[in-house]
């Protein structure tokens, strides 16, 4: 049996493939256009194109599990009706676990986008597990205290989950193992890197003017205005209080030793 990377190139989704790769385990990747690295099998999966939702089952592999990851992208409001339609025609090909790549600030009795799919995973009751992570995209907190999650680990604990017996446990917010602002962040870059990094706060208005700008994302104002909403919410300590608290991960590596590995990533161009 073998294992369904939903996303296609994501870096979560690639994290958890190697993982699944390094245990084993027969790994298909889909994506929108079928690009995938060396030594996975692929797959054409669109959550924009119903028409392909069909199409992972129809190449004779049999899934014990999926990971589902939802776009930020075009639709991202609307996409998850196509999520849910594909996790019924999975149901129906005998998939028995599904791993939810999630948020941690995503409130699970939201009327729109991914908390549509917690929904109908749990409605269904479907042996599933919620990965609730931590992205790193804010720049209008100033004073939020973030964990900082590297990929590395979220790939790890969406294979866990994947590969256990059963999961009694549906969802688990995932965290990195400190506490790190971005002014902090700054300061660590800037001495692993050896050139001077700053972190520059921009008002709110702007952010949301940011991302209603970038077509890829395809986010109306109201959406962004809600996601810069979210933002707020961390700045005042909303992810500083999930430490400690019951339902949570911690992952081992911290942004240092995540910069550290990435260092030449970070070459300035010339």
């Amino acid at each position: 049996m073998s294992f369904l990377i939903t996303g296609g190139r994501s870096q979560t989704g690639l994290a958890t493939a190697r993982y699944l790769k390094d245990a084993g385990k027969d790994v298909v990747i889909g994506s929108r256009n079928g690009l995938v690295p060396d030594g996975y099998d692929s797959v054409k999966l669109d959550w924009d194109d119903p028409s392909t939702l069909k199409a992972p089952f129809a190449n004779g592999h049999i899934y014990q599990g999926v990971y589902l990851v939802s776009p930020l992208g075009l639709g991202v409001v609307d996409i998850c009706k196509n999520i849910i339609a594909f996790i019924d025609v999975a149901v129906k090909h005998g998939v028995s676990r599904f791993v939810l790549l999630s948020g941690s600030m995503v409130d699970k009795a939201g009327e729109y986008g991914v908390a549509k799919v917690h929904q109908y995973l749990e409605e269904k009751k479907l042996d599933h597990f919620g990965i609730r992570e931590k992205n790193v995209i804010e720049t209008d907190t100033p004073n939020a205290k973030i964990p900082m999650i590297s990929v590395k680990d979220i790939g790890r604990f969406a294979a866990e989950a994947l590969l256990k017996d059963k999961n009694d446990i549906t969802e688990m917010k995932v965290l990195g193992p400190e506490l790190v602002t971005f002014d902090q962040a700054a300061e660590i870059l800037t001495r692993v890197l050896g050139r001077t990094i700053t972190h520059q706060v921009v008002p709110p208005e702007k952010v949301v003017e940011n991302y209603v700008s970038i077509p890829k994302l395809g986010w109306s104002k109201e959406f962004a205005q809600f996601v810069v909403m979210a933002g707020g919410a961390v700045d005042a300590g909303s992810e500083e209080r999930l430490f400690g608290l019951p339902n949570t991960l911690v992952g081992k590596e911290t942004f240092e030793q995540w910069a550290e590995r990435f260092k030449s990533s970070f070459a300035p161009s010339t």
